[in-house]
């Protein structure tokens, strides 16, 4: 595998992987803003609106004949949210060039359609996108904010976030409100992707079975004349003096429990591994303890909030057990704390951390999604020395990663009784 990176002009980077394995080409555009919670609504809607049409191909239809041209070519994307980071990734993947039939430069078409997509979209007037465009679009973001409601455990994660992140940008919701999107319009939209256009921080990544020599200067002078902040996306939490518990009620068939724990200062590595140890796998005490041993929870798993230095802890529990499974969770943190755990559970968990390292450069996505990753870190360990950061850990790292959490918030989402009816 041979991997070369380069800036492109101010605030834009691409990084090219080429891997003589792969028989498809992958190329995905990022773009990082400093999270802006008033715009995330207009933000969340670009993706849809860049690529399911644009100027050259105004519908859907016309979109799908020319990735049928490309030979099943197809377009994604998705946003998120990285510590108080907004990222948007738009893709576009096809088959290799030494598999088209008549000798099609389909690597360079395809970053050119990424490009037409992105530079040129399917706008009504000058200033403002296609009204029927974003009437779809309007819409299908209403139904992922419905879904999202629907959905208990991830409504409850989201509303656990506003107190746990307060006053902090990570605390806004990714889609926005239905009231901010129905607020909307097609110069809005379209006024907040200028900003992203101008402004954003730019990561191209390249992923094939080749070098690809065109795509810098393809590149270079699609993002030229712009002035982009350099993104800092660590941003730790500061936990708060005292615990703070937030219930909401609703009809539920099964209540939420959401436990944040933040740390001062830790490793990325220990932080991990110690959220791994304690609820992020099969093996972990959380799941061998509180769900499989006490029978207390529905599931009950940790994760760590990369940037913020926070450990969220999420538990489907029965009313009745609410305040059981928050004891037990506690008392397993302490345990943890105290070393009260087998040396077992950690090279368990080295092995897993490992493996999953090891499958890096399997797949295009898991090699623009490594690079990216080093982006986020600062650095550039490559999979190997970071597989030996791993190793090294010891259970002293680990009880006293264990120690830098402090209970932070706890959110519950309860059934709703008759006193609250």
């Amino acid at each position: 595998m041979k991997e070369f990176s380069q800036s492109l002009g101010e605030g834009i980077e691409l990084t090219s992987i080429a891997e003589p394995k792969f028989k498809t080409t992958n190329i995905s555009v990022v773009f990082l803003m400093p999270c802006q919670p008033e715009k995330a609504a207009a933000w969340a809607m670009l993706p849809n609106l860049l690529l399911n049409s644009c100027e050259k191909y105004p519908t859907i239809a016309k979109m799908s004949d020319r990735m049928q041209e490309l030979y099943g070519a197809y377009l994604d994307s998705n946003v998120s949210l990285i510590a108080d980071t907004w990222r948007m990734t738009l893709i576009v993947n096809t088959i290799g060039d030494a598999y088209a039939l008549n000798g099609e430069k389909l690597r360079e078409e395809a970053a050119s359609l990424l490009l037409e997509c992105i530079l040129r979209p399917n706008l009504e007037t000058e200033h403002a996108f296609s009204e029927t465009a974003f009437q779809t679009e309007q819409q299908e973001l209403l139904d992922v904010i419905e879904n999202e409601i629907n959905n208990k455990r991830s409504y409850a994660i989201k509303q656990a976030r506003e107190t746990i992140f307060r006053n902090e940008p990570n605390a806004s919701p990714l889609y926005g409100t239905k009231e901010e999107v129905l607020a909307l319009t097609p110069e809005t939209v379209y006024q907040a992707y200028q900003e992203v256009l101008q402004n954003a921080q730019i990561l191209v990544y390249y992923v094939g079975a080749e070098d690809a020599p065109e795509l810098p200067e393809l590149f270079r002078n699609a993002f030229s004349e712009r002035k982009a902040p350099e993104i800092r996306v660590q941003s730790p939490s500061p936990c708060k003096t005292e615990p703070e518990t937030v219930t909401e009620f609703m009809e539920v068939g099964q209540s939420q429990l959401v436990m944040a724990f933040k740390a001062e200062e830790a490793s990325q590595e220990a932080m991990r591994m110690c959220s791994l140890m304690f609820g992020g796998a099969p093996f972990s005490l959380l799941f061998s303890n509180v769900r499989e041993k006490m029978s207390l929870c529905y599931y009950c798993s940790s994760n760590i909030v990369y940037g913020k230095n926070t450990m969220i802890v999420t538990s489907g529990v029965s009313q009745e057990n609410i305040e059981k499974t928050r004891d037990a969770v506690l008392e397993q943190l302490e345990a943890m704390q105290k070393g009260e755990f087998e040396e077992k559970l950690l090279t368990d968990a080295q092995r897993y951390l490992i493996n999953a390292l090891k499958l890096t450069g399997d797949t295009p996505s898991s090699c623009s999604a490594e690079a990216f990753e080093r982006f986020l870190r600062d650095d550039h360990a490559g999979v190997e020395e970071r597989i030996q950061l791993y190793q090294n850990l010891t259970k002293e790292d680990i009880i006293r990663t264990a120690k830098a959490f402090r209970l932070d918030s706890i959110y519950i989402l309860n059934q709703k009784g008759e006193a609250q009816a």
